[in-house]
This record gives structure tokens, C-alpha cells and sequence, in this order.
């Protein structure tokens, strides 16, 4: 087994798509990318299994540099969003037909096929075509044929994202419990922030123009965003994002949005204000996550805002509902069991220490 290496990897058409990239996955380590669709995402994994040829930078698996090696000699295993399946072909020769290229003997092809469709519950299924099975059998195929691959690198690209919401969790609960998965580096493309939450050992978000926006754990991504458009691409719904200026008052800080005087807590007054003494103007960018703004009798503690609710939606596992607050509109969150109707006016409470704070110009995280 080996770890996955991405060094200053570079891919442009017309403009670039990857721009100087640079990621290492660990041997045993499930990387999930997430970013928005057109962001390069794809390119990237086309490059790491030699469908595509960087203009600079290198691809090492374990020791081994692969950059012009040919995509058959890489010992990576790529699963498509389309599927990519032989419709002529039975579902067993499907996932055999890595095995049947490399010239395996045929008793050892098929104890390894049948290995593999019980372990993904489609042994049922093996004398049957692509034509005559559904799209999450099609996908555990599919899938079946990266595993039976035993590489040193997996590469799965939005594999389940065209599914139905059923189908979509229970692959996820296999992704996490599949042993030839979480044995080897593991790069998993997803535009679903849930899914990149669910099943990443760490998150790497891509950004514009194809570089790393930024990469570390669910929670050090959710938590503490390097930029607004990490804390806008992890989250749902998106986070509150107003335009603000810092003020003193008496004595306090605070985080002005036309009629709004929001607080700021005292463990970010110091820090803003260091940040403050560089730069020409206090405008910023203030970021709020929907979960951290609830009605006041869910969030005793903290600061309030008074509102009149526009839309409210009851979404089973919370309510989500859009608030007037002084002239701004506010994403807020509910328990699932309440429910609240358009024009009816609600008491928002908010922790003042949840805010995030951005710079308007480039959208860093000035407490980072």
C-alpha cells in the first residue's frame, strides 16, 4: 500500500484549471474534495489516473513518480459518475475486466469477482446486464470493479450523486465500512457538502480558479473557514454573510448592518482590533451559520434579535425559515416539531462568539 502525492500539480485550457495544487493522502486516509461543479474537481482526478497530462507539477503513489507513467501501469482505480459500464457485457465480466487486462487466471478472476459482489450485495445480480439492473446496482458495479482492481489508489468522482436520497445512504454507510476502501489512500469528489462531512477523514474544499481553498477536518473546516467561500461551501443552509463596519460603543465593539447593532464578543474584540490596527478601513464581512441563530426559547443564552418571519419550511429533521430582521434577511433554524407562519413575529437569540468575520476585498478569515 502507499500514500497518494500531489505536487504543484498545473492543468489549463483557455485558463487554468488546476493551479498549483498540492495534497497528500495517507495510506488508510478517505480525502473527500467538494466544491462547487466546474471548479476542477474532476480534472483532478482525471490527472491523478493519467487520463489527463499535468503542464507542471508531479503525481507520486508511495514512492513511485507517475506523472507520465500510462494509466494502466499507475496501480490507481478510478469509478466514474457515469457509471462507464460495457452494456454488452454481464455484470461479472464487468468487474472482472481490470483483472481479465492484467492476464489473471480465469479461477482466480472469478473467486475474486464473487468475493467482491457479495461484499457489495450484487451476487444475485453477476449474469445480468447493465440494461437490466437499476442505477444503485449499476453504481455497486461500477464500484465493484475500482475494488476488485485491489489498487494502491482509489478515485471515486461524485459516484452516488445521480441517485435516489435511499439508495445515496446506504452507499454511504458501505463506503464507510468497505475494509478495501479505508485500507488505501482513498480520494472521494463529491458537490455534496453532507456527503463530505459524513464520510472525510479530511476535507480539502477546492476554490476559484482551481486551487486549494482549504483542506483539514469536518470540524476545523466548519468551525474555523480560511475564507467566506469555505464557510459558504460547508453548510446548509449557507451561512448568513452581511456586510458590516466595526464600531466602538462605550467601550464595546460592534458589528453595524444598517438598523443592526450586533455585539461582539469580547474574545474577538482584541483579536479584530490587532487586525484593525492594519488595515485602512473596518469594514467586514460578518458570517452567522443558521445553526447559531435559533428562536429565543431554544438558545436561552445570548444576545437577540426581533424579527418577522417571510418564508418558514418544515424539512422533517429541522425547520428552516427566513427572517426580516430591521430590513435583513436572516437564515435561521427551528426544532422539526415547530412550525411558524409568514408575518408572525419571533424572537431570535445568537451566540455572540459564533460570529465569523471576513475581509470584504478578499474574503480571508481575519481571526485566522
Amino acid at each position: 500500500m502507499a500514500r497518494l502525492v500531489v505536487e504543484g500539480l498545473c492543468k489549463g485550457w483557455d485558463f487554468p484549471v488546476i493551479d498549483d495544487l498540492s495534497i497528500t493522502v495517507e495510506e488508510g486516509e478517505f480525502l473527500v474534495i467538494v466544491g462547487p461543479s466546474g471548479i476542477g474537481k474532476t480534472t483532478l482526478l482525471r490527472l491523478v489516473a493519467g487520463l489527463e497530462s499535468p503542464d507542471r507539477g508531479r503525481i507520486l503513489v508511495g514512492d513511485r513518480d507517475v506523472t507520465r507513467v500510462p494509466p494502466y501501469r499507475r496501480n490507481v482505480a478510478m469509478t466514474f459518475e457515469s457509471y462507464a459500464l460495457y452494456p454488452h457485457l454481464t455484470v461479472a465480466r464487468n468487474i472482472a475486466s481490470p483483472l481479465q487486462a492484467r492476464g489473471l487466471p480465469a479461477a482466480e478472476i472469478r473467486r475474486r469477482v464473487e468475493e467482491v459482489a457479495r461484499l457489495l450485495r450484487i451476487d444475485t445480480l453477476l449474469e445480468r446486464k447493465p440494461g437490466e439492473i437499476s442505477g444503485g446496482q449499476k453504481q455497486r458495479t461500477a464500484l465493484g470493479r475500482t475494488l476488485v482492481a485491489d489498487p494502491q489508489v482509489f478515485l471515486l468522482d461524485e459516484p452516488i450523486s445521480h441517485l435516489d436520497a435511499r439508495i445515496r445512504h446506504e452507499l454511504r454507510s458501505q463506503f464507510h465500512t468497505l475494509e478495501d476502501l479505508r485500507r488505501v489512500a482513498t480520494v472521494y469528489v463529491t458537490h455534496d457538502y453532507a456527503e463530505a462531512l459524513s464520510l472525510g477523514d479530511r476535507i480539502a474544499v477546492m476554490g476559484n480558479g482551481g486551487r486549494l481553498a482549504q483542506i483539514g477536518s469536518a470540524r476545523e473546516l466548519f468551525e474555523q473557514p480560511a475564507t467566506l467561500f469555505v464557510a459558504e461551501h460547508l453548510g446548509q443552509p449557507t451561512i448568513n454573510a452581511l456586510e458590516a463596519e466595526l464600531v466602538d460603543v462605550d467601550g464595546r465593539l460592534e458589528a453595524h448592518v444598517g438598523s443592526l447593532r450586533l455585539p461582539v464578543a469580547s474574545s474577538r474584540r482584541d483579536a479584530l482590533a490587532r487586525v484593525g490596527e492594519r488595515r485602512a478601513t473596518r469594514r467586514v464581512t460578518i458570517g452567522l451559520r443558521p445553526q447559531h441563530l435559533r428562536p429565543a426559547d431554544e438558545l436561552p443564552q445570548g444576545a437577540t434579535l426581533e424579527g418577522r418571519v417571510d418564508i418558514f419550511e418544515a424539512l422533517g429533521s429541522t425547520g428552516v425559515m427566513i427572517v426580516d430582521v430591521g430590513g435583513v434577511a436572516l437564515t435561521a433554524l427551528t426544532r422539526p416539531e415547530r412550525t411558524f407562519d409568514p408575518g408572525e413575529m419571533v424572537t431570535l437569540a445568537w451566540d455572540p462568539a459564533a460570529l465569523h468575520f471576513f475581509d470584504p476585498s478578499d474574503g480571508r478569515n481575519l481571526l485566522l
